[in-house]
């Protein structure tokens, strides 16, 4: 019998679907991306580090969405 892996995200334990996402991390990443673009226009030259770091003071940002920070935040700083 041939044992067969699943990827599973690297925040927990659901099923990868996309860059080693589930799809709620995954979604949560793409609104990040998308809304950048939104935050650039409000706020002038803002880097990708600023954007995340300050939607992650905000207490009304999602679980979700503060894991995928945290993963973007070390990606950012090891560049």
């Amino acid at each position: 019998m041939i044992a067969k892996f699943e990827t599973r995200c690297m925040l927990c334990v659901r099923k990868a679907i996309h860059e080693k996402f589930c799809e709620y991390h995954f979604e949560a990443l793409q609104s990040l991306r998308d809304h950048y673009q939104v935050w650039k226009n409000s706020y002038g030259a803002i880097t990708w580090y600023d954007y995340l770091t300050r939607l992650q003071e905000i207490k009304y940002t999602g679980k979700w969405v503060k894991d995928v920070i945290e993963i973007e935040l070390r990606n950012v700083k090891n560049e």
